[in-house]
């Protein structure tokens, strides 16, 4: 029998699968990530947990593989399925919609499809959270930070190999654990509700603010601080306490700043670089992220684009590859973390519009960075649709919508007319990153994943939000350079170096995946144009 380091030695294609929510897959070919799905793209429901038949065909598609050639498969997050959140968002059985698989008692061999596959199975969930902004980041030394709802843990990274930090935050820390709680409570869901948290807190400030709940033990005495002396926020017929909001984002924002700061010291103890990588859900609020950055003593921070689940799939198979497999870390390449594979040729474009053809006004253009540069300027909400979609939550440039951030009501004609949703949400800037130190005092934020002070908030109300904030993403020429291309257009026009950027997607929606999605939003929705790469579509009728 061969030796476990003899086996090891000839893996070198990995499959690994997040079946918790945001369901995701990806193939790691040569310590490379060859395909990456998340489930909801395809699926168009969103936080759909796991993975169907038709995205694993998807996946081999976009590698170029089959199964055969699939040497070990992670299956991550088993035991999460059916989290109560997606028992609220769709009912209890999305997981009858998984792809068919069988593993065998002692969970070291999976069969898919015939293929009987070394298998690795439940690693430990936080670890490959961190192993996903860690082995991804630029960083050869330092420590890695997940957190979410379940739990906060710390990790050493050195080289390839990622360390657990002996040091038990849960003890003291559950602004995770009652950030959800205020999500639930006040939106009904946790994974859907925490981004609105984090929006409505600024309205919620207090004239005269009690200390942040450092270590509220109970909902009940968060509760009671909130009713206090309440700012009521009326939405839709609702009346939301905002002060609830403003005090639990206080609370997280303290508790992650303390761990920033402990995990710093490690740093200097252990000789490390001054660098955190950050992962978990809780890295998508980008304001605690700041404020904890800024307070601690580190020089650089990193954060993935899919910090959520949709992240643990691809952390797991490179946890793997460098820390179980010993293969050496490589060149870190932003834009591959951007992206996914699967891009769409223009016949496919082309075949999407033909079939709306009675429906739409086609331009056909030379350069539709330009074209789209004037249509923001001239006041037009467009959809601006190229190359491969966004992996994670964000839009960033691929799938987005975008708008001219200079009119103070397109942030409550965007919310209120195409995105259907509360008018508290602020929008995102996406500027280039030559000209973000003078806009927003940091250069350093490509996944939208930071969030800084507005220096000219009056030129830019439409990504300005209450508190004077803006979560920015940094766009640079070698990452996305037709993206870069129209903002520099629109600057050539306005003078200022920035547009809105929203996901292209409605209400209920996760971002869209094809073409034909593409399309499809601009019908059903009171966009004024949708681009695409040498095309400008309208509806017909209304032009």
């Amino acid at each position: 029998m061969p030796s476990d380091q003899e086996h090891n030695a000839g893996i070198r294609v990995l499959l690994s699968v997040n079946f918790n929510h945001d369901g995701s897959a990806v193939l790691l070919v040569d310590g490379a990530v060859a395909g990456y799905v998340n489930t909801e793209r395809f699926s168009r429901i969103k936080k759909h947990p796991g993975l169907r038949e038709e995205d694993l065909d998807e996946l081999l598609d976009q590698a170029g593989i089959g199964l055969a050639d699939v040497d070990l498969v992670m299956l991550c997050n088993l035991h999460n399925m059916d989290s109560p959140d997606i028992v609220t968002l769709h009912g209890s059985d999305l997981k009858d919609t998984w792809f068919e698989f069988w593993l065998n008692q002692a969970q070291n061999q999976a069969q898919i499809r015939g293929h009987r596959l070394a298998a690795v199975v439940n690693p430990d969930h936080h670890l490959i959270h961190a192993a996903t902004a860690y082995y991804t980041s630029p960083f050869s030394s330092g420590v890695a930070l997940a957190i979410d709802p379940a739990g906060c843990r710390g990790f050493i990274g050195q080289e390839n190999k990622l360390y657990p930090v002996l040091h038990d935050f849960d003890v003291w820390f559950n602004a995770n654990v009652g950030y959800t709680s205020v999500a639930k409570f006040m939106f009904g869901s946790g994974i859907v509700g925490a981004g609105k948290v984090m929006a409505l807190a600024p309205y919620g400030e207090p004239a005269d603010p009690a200390p942040a709940p450092a270590a509220m033990s109970t909902f009940e005495e968060l509760m009671t601080l909130a009713h206090q002396d309440p700012k009521i926020v009326d939405v839709g017929g609702r009346s939301l306490n905002a002060t609830l909001a403003y005090y639990i984002q206080a609370g997280l924002e303290r508790q992650v700043t303390r761990v920033f700061k402990e995990l710093g010291e490690i740093c200097v103890r252990n000789g490390l670089d001054r660098n955190i990588a950050m992962s978990g859900g809780t890295a998508l609020n980008v304001v605690a992220n700041q404020i904890a950055f800024d307070a601690a003593d580190f020089d650089s921070l990193y954060l993935h684009p899919a910090c959520g689940d949709d992240g643990t799939a691809i952390g797991a198979a490179l946890w793997y590859w460098h820390h179980v497999l010993g293969n050496p870390r490589q060149e870190h390449k932003p834009a591959q973390q951007m992206y996914s594979v699967r891009e769409y040729s223009p016949e496919m474009v082309q075949r999407a519009v033909d079939k709306q053809s009675d429906r739409l006004v086609v331009e056909q253009v030379a350069d539709h960075a330009a074209r789209a540069a004037e249509l923001v300027a001239g006041g037009a909400v467009i959809g601006w649709y190229q190359g491969a979609s966004e992996v994670g939550p964000r839009a960033l440039g691929h799938r987005s919508i975008v708008a001219d951030p200079r009119g103070a009501d397109i942030q409550d004609r965007i919310n209120a007319t195409i995105k259907f949703r509360e008018f508290f949400r602020p929008f995102a800037p996406s500027v280039l990153d030559e000209h973000s130190k003078e806009w927003f005092g940091i250069d350093d934020s490509p996944y939208m994943l930071r969030a800084a002070q507005v220096s000219k908030p009056d030129v830019v109300p439409g990504i300005t939000h209450v508190d004077g904030s803006a979560r920015i993403q940094t766009v640079r020429s070698a990452d996305n350079p037709d993206y870069h291309r129209m903002i520099s257009a629109f600057h050539e026009r306005t003078g200022v170096p920035l547009v809105l950027n929203t996901s292209l997607n409605v209400k209920g929606e996760p971002i869209v995946e094809t073409p034909e999605d593409a399309v499809r939003t601009l019908l059903d929705s009171e966009l004024d144009y949708l681009v695409l790469p040498n095309l400008v579509l309208s509806r017909r009728g209304e032009r």
